[in-house]
């Protein structure tokens, strides 16, 4: 008798039903994982390093509680000491990021500090950081006088077997040490420390934005604050997040070169693709918006020169500060103690006018413009992104340079209405990215 095949039918029609229900199961609209990276991690002493591969921010630090077992485990940037707190951010981090795991209160020695306190064991010159810590407060003055005497003798041996006119990596292998091993060029790298020094005031401003009563309780504030936000971030992208400003290959120059050497100026969310990253650039260009500000602030053979402390008032240093980070790495080390210092603050003035603007804009729609006596519409977001990110606001100043102290000035923030000039730049920007990405 032939075999039955009634067994095998009903095998075949149980699978099928078993696949159906998986097939149901699977939710089509869920997004696939974010890519695999790697990462290294260490603790605050350097005392070990681990490389970890992970996807998220949650994953990264369940695998890091795993080789440091801390009661509350915060992830931090080694570069700056900036804290890691969201999948936004950490995804914008390129492979190999160096990272330090801490507590939420930790004071994070960042690769600066650690390169600093290295070179200041080896060096009886470096000392002198002895004496900022313990006599800064006592003998301002004579403290300010060794720093300038030790920077002069520094620069100066430097210079005597300099290798700042070198640009690749196989010319100069010890200036890309650590974290600029990635790179090929000392313009590519000095390009990404401003955009990171950039990016991090966007995301300073967009965390301060964020918490505030107005953002979390008010429904059209928050459509308005996240509005700003994205503005914020093409109009970053037009710009190249100012990478112009350490890059000594850029052309244009920033005035204090002209005051300082008498040279000739020249004529002059997800992340968005490359095509349209280009229209934003072609259009910030085509309209000259961020023109007098995207220019670089050092010379053709990258020296830098200290703007001067805010109470001076203009772009000149009384001690004569400067640096070439170009030349050495010892150089490049001691650039990242120097400071891009907001003239008009950033939480004491800028931010609270920009909060200030959004609630009248919300709560007193039929406010008029100051300037045409229409009524307002938005709140002049190229010029709070100019005092936020640009060298309209920032100076570059020496780490002795930059007073901690309340400044008088204020924001030139206001409200805009349909006809402002200001407005429709910043709008024709927006529809400009709205039309490509629906085509």
């Amino acid at each position: 008798m032939a075999p039955s095949t009634r067994g095998k039918c009903n095998q075949n029609s149980n699978s099928k039903e078993l696949d159906k229900d998986r097939d149901k199961d699977k939710s089509p609209e869920q997004p696939s994982p974010a890519k695999m990276k790697g990462y290294k991690i260490t603790d605050n002493e350097r005392s070990r390093k681990y490389g970890i591969g992970a996807n998220s921010l949650a994953m990264l630090v369940q695998k890091a509680q795993l080789k440091f077992p801390l009661q509350e485990l915060h992830i931090y940037l080694a570069l700056d000491g900036f804290e890691v707190s969201d999948d936004e951010y950490f995804n914008s981090l390129p492979a190999q990021t160096l990272l330090i795991v801490a507590g939420p209160d930790a004071v994070i020695t960042t690769d600066a500090d650690f390169e600093f306190e290295k070179m200041r064991q080896q060096s009886p010159l470096l000392k002198v950081a002895d004496i900022f810590y313990d006599f800064i407060e006592q003998h301002p003055d004579k403290f300010r006088r060794m720093i300038m005497e030790y920077e002069q003798q520094k620069q100066q041996r430097a210079l005597d077997n300099t290798k700042a006119h070198l640009s690749l990596k196989a010319e100069h292998m010890e200036w890309f040490e650590g974290s600029e091993e990635r790179f090929q060029s000392k313009e590519e790298a000095m390009a990404m420390r401003a955009q990171t020094r950039v990016r991090g005031y966007y995301y300073k401003t967009k965390e301060e934005l964020t918490r505030t009563p107005l953002y979390r309780q008010n429904s059209k504030a928050r459509q308005v604050i996240n509005s700003v936000l994205e503005q914020f971030r093409y109009l970053l992208i037009g710009c190249d997040y100012f990478s112009m400003m350490f890059n000594r290959k850029c052309q244009q120059k920033h005035e204090i070169l002209l005051q300082q050497i008498g040279e000739e100026q020249p004529d002059a969310v997800s992340v968005p693709n490359k095509r349209l990253r280009q229209v934003i650039k072609d259009y910030t260009v085509r309209n000259a918006i961020l023109d007098e500000w995207s220019v670089s602030l050092c010379t053709d053979l990258g020296d830098f020169y200290c703007q001067g402390a805010y109470s001076d008032n203009g772009n000149f240093c009384s001690m004569q500060h400067t640096i070439n980070p170009y030349a050495s790495r010892e150089n490049l080390i001691l650039f990242q103690v120097w400071n891009l210092d907001h003239q008009i603050e950033l939480c004491r003035s800028i931010l609270p006018a920009l909060v200030d603007n959004v609630q009248e804009l919300v709560t007193q729609p039929q406010r008029k413009c100051a300037l045409h006596k229409k009524r307002v519409v938005d709140i002049s977001v190229l010029e709070y992104f100019l005092e936020i990110f640009s060298l309209k606001n920032l100076k570059l100043v020496h780490i002795v340079c930059h007073e901690k102290v309340q400044r008088v000035n204020r924001s030139n923030g206001r409200l805009l209405c349909a006809d402002c000039h200001e407005y429709r730049i910043v709008q024709e920007l927006m529809d400009l990215q709205t039309a490509h990405t629906t085509s």
